[in-house]
This record gives C-alpha cells, structure tokens and sequence, in this order.
C-alpha cells in the first residue's frame, strides 16, 4: 500500500510530529539555492605533537578543500566503489615478527550515524546517503583500518512508524493497512532511544546481515543498505534528543546482552557523526561536558581514540550558511569542538561532500596515533 505523507496534516498538528519541510520552504531560503561550503572547525595534533587550531570555510584538520575535491591527495576516492567485505574480526592484533610488539595505529573503526529524525529533516537525510558512499570509499583507500561497524540512530525513542500513524489516525480509519485500533506497538529494543535501526520508517527490513542492529564486514549492498537506514523518516519527536541518544547507544544499550551488543570495540577507533538541524533538545540529559565525558569513559578514558563530526545549523556565526534553515547550535558545536579530533559543519551545504572529503585526513591522523586500551 502507498505510504502516506503527513506533511499536509503537520500545520495542524505540529507538537505531534515538527516543523515541515514544506511549510518551512514557504517562508525561507532553499537549502538547494546555497552554494557556500560548510563552515568546519577542528583542532588535530601536528607532527611535533603540540595541536594547532583549524577553521574556516571549507577546511578541515589543515587540509583545504573545494567542491569535489579530496583532502588527502594521495587518497583514493569513490571511483574504486565500496570494498566492505574484508574479512572477520580477529580480535587482539597479532605482534609484528619484527620486533614482537603490536602493529602502530588502528585496526578497527567504528562508525556511529546519529540522524535527526524530527519533521524538517528530508532533505539532510538524502544529503547524507548520497555522500556516504564517497566517504566510505575514501576512508578505505586512505585508512589503515580493515574493519568497521557501521551503525545508525535516530534522535528519539520509538518506532517511527507508529508516530506517523498516530497522526493519520486522526483523520483516517487505519494506517498502512491496519486499523488504527490494532497498530503494532514497538517493545524492546524498537521502543528504545539510542538503540541501532534495521527498519526504514515504514517498518520494512533494510536488509543488515549477522543479526546485529548494525553493519559489519561482509554487509552486502552497504550504500543502499546505509540510504534505507540513514533516511530515518521526518515524524519523529520534534524534541530531538541526538546526545542522550549517542550517550545511551555506546553506554548501557552496548553491554553484553543489550540492544547494540557488540558494536564499540575496546580495540577500535569511534568516529561519531551527528546530523541536526536544531539545538539539542534542553529536556536531554546532560551538557557538553557531561557529554564528552561519557563518550570518554566509553573509551576506556583515551579521547584521542574518538572523532567527532557534526553538522548543525549555523546562524549564528560568521558568513553562515544556514539563513533561516536551521537553528543555532552552541551546545552542539562546543561538544563537537571538546574533542582533539572534534568539528562541525554546516547542515545547510547542499553538499556534505567536501565535509566529509575534508574528515578523512582527521581519521587517517586519529587512526595512526590511535593508543590501544592497556
């Protein structure tokens, strides 16, 4: 059956499901009209090891870039398609026969998508598929790292499905074919903030392999199989709660047994995205610092062991991208900037490309100073 859209009912009902993006193009500036690159932040150590501050338009980690270009020249890029299927976790790296002591740098990286979901969030989400592919390809022809998990969460708790349904019920007898006095109610995992997505919005399987609520070695049709995840619906809570979500996804919902079991490795590096147009909700757990703490002490207490890229709205710093589209972010933007490998962009680009471009000479820096845990 024709999934239904709410975006002609969401005026009336806007504390159910945010702002629109169609009834926020009639009174702004189209994203697609804005040619300027994101606006990017980031402080990374330089060969001395002392840390030099990086900013500007378009630069990231001292590398400057432009539209369709690559910040590591040497890199390859999405010419060579996706290599995903490289093998099993073989746990602990093997010593070097050289000196018997354990191979420099990182092994593993993992990946942690943190996607608002709220109502005006359509066209951030497709900017983001669309460049993951060129990301990923990047990062494998760049990186050491042979091996990742990929996952990715919204920015509220339930099924986005049932939030869309609650609203058509308003109006409508059922939903998706069901009566609206028999709609499948999300329990465990499915009703829970933070925890990894394996459904699109209309609560069909996106096709992740092993098991797991994320993507691991091996996953087929990675690019496709990401857009299904990453396009995490628009009737989500207009509250958004991104940190509170990320906090809960590599703390309590990653033990043994719980939701996402398995997915942050003592061994790996974690590279954190976070994507919203909105400050993060005051109602959400925490601050920066209580926020950057956390992931810390996810790491076993090494920072230098986690990259953190955001994009938020940018109105209220100089030469902004954002002209009505987003919200300021000063929370946001100084959780992003309290890491050594932290910074943040402007999710109103029309292209998160070089953004991205730009992130993985941070990674590729992160990943060969990485420290494994004692």
């Amino acid at each position: 059956m024709r999934h239904f859209s709410t975006a002609c009912i969401c005026t009336a009902l806007l504390a159910a499901c945010g702002e629109t993006d169609e009834s926020r193009d009639t009174q702004q500036t189209s994203i697609s009209s804005i040619g300027t690159l994101p606006q990017i932040t980031a402080t990374v150590p330089d060969t001395t090891g002392e840390t030099t501050e990086q900013g500007g338009t378009g630069t990231l980690g001292g590398s400057e870039t432009s539209e369709g270009s690559t910040a590591n020249p040497t890199g390859g890029g999405a010419s060579e398609g996706v290599k995903f299927d490289v093998g099993e976790d073989t746990g602990p790296i093997d010593p070097m026969p050289e000196t018997g002591e354990p191979e420099g740098g990182c092994q593993k990286i993992d990946f942690l998508f943190v996607v608002d979901n709220s109502g005006s969030m359509a066209e951030e989400q497709e900017a983001l598929a669309v460049s993951f592919d060129g990301f990923i390809s990047s990062i494998q022809n760049t990186v050491m790292a042979e091996d990742y998990h990929i996952m990715v969460i919204d920015t509220d708790a339930g099924n986005a499905f049932l939030q869309e349904c609650l609203v058509l019920c308003t109006f409508f007898p059922e939903c998706e074919g069901y009566p609206c006095t028999m709609l499948p109610q999300p329990e465990g995992c499915d009703a829970t903030l933070g925890v990894g997505l394996t459904k699109d919005p209309s609560d069909s399987e996106c096709g992740v392999v092993g098991g797991n609520r994320y993507m691991i070695d091996g996953q087929p049709n990675l690019a496709s199989t990401f857009e299904c995840l990453a396009k995490v619906g628009t009737n989500g809570d207009g509250s958004e709660r991104p940190m509170e979500a990320m906090v809960s996804s590599v703390g309590t919902l990653n033990k043994v047994g719980a939701c996402n079991d398995g997915f942050l490795r003592k061994d790996a590096l974690l590279v954190v995205t976070f994507i919203t147009d909105e400050e993060d909700d005051e109602e959400s757990n925490g601050n920066p610092v209580g926020w950057n703490a956390a992931l810390v002490a996810a790491k076993y207490g090494l920072e230098k062991n986690i990259v953190v890229l955001g994009l938020i709205g940018d109105p209220d710093q100089p030469n902004p991208v954002c002209t009505g589209q987003a919200e300021a972010s000063p929370r946001l933007r100084q959780f992003a900037e309290s890491f050594t490998y932290g910074s943040w962009g402007s999710i109103c680009s029309p292209d998160y490309a070089p953004f991205f471009d730009a992130a993985v000479s941070v990674i590729d820096t992160a990943c060969s100073t990485f420290e494994p845990p004692g």
